[in-house]
């Protein structure tokens, strides 16, 4: 039995830095891209009251929650790399190579990933307006 209502689209994005000969050290986002799929569906949980009020005395001003299916490929880039979440797989949310901090569709992972029950079925998580470095 399905838990959430999956009907937003999203992409993911993960940080990975390369060596470029002749140029160093090259920091690109890669799309994450699992069985031939590079969007996935969500239930998008934007918060409010208590949970908005806490996130913003930490600083954060824009914040939701994502339910999603499991995935273990998707499941382990959120747990050990930088992930770019970008709602609505909206195709502005990069300007030449990198996630446009001023587009309102443009979100990080904030806090951990979980996966529910441990029983692999689908996973959890927080994210935050990205704001760039």
């Amino acid at each position: 039995m399905l838990k959430f209502n999956p009907t937003t689209p999203i992409k993911l994005y993960e940080q990975t830095t390369a060596y470029v000969s002749g140029q160093g050290e090259s920091t690109v986002w890669l799309p994450i891209v699992t069985d031939g799929n590079s969007s996935f569906y969500c239930e998008w949980a934007g918060s409010f009251g208590d949970r908005a009020m806490s996130a913003q005395a930490l600083g954060v001003k824009d914040s939701a929650t994502i339910k999603t299916f499991y995935n273990p490929a998707v499941y382990e880039k959120l747990r050990t790399t930088h992930v770019i979440v970008i709602k609505n797989a909206d195709a502005t949310a990069f300007v030449e190579g990198e996630p446009n901090k001023n587009n309102p569709n443009v979100y990080e992972l904030w806090g951990g990933v979980d996966n529910v029950k441990e029983a692999n079925q689908y996973i959890e998580f927080l994210v935050r307006r990205y704001e760039g470095l």
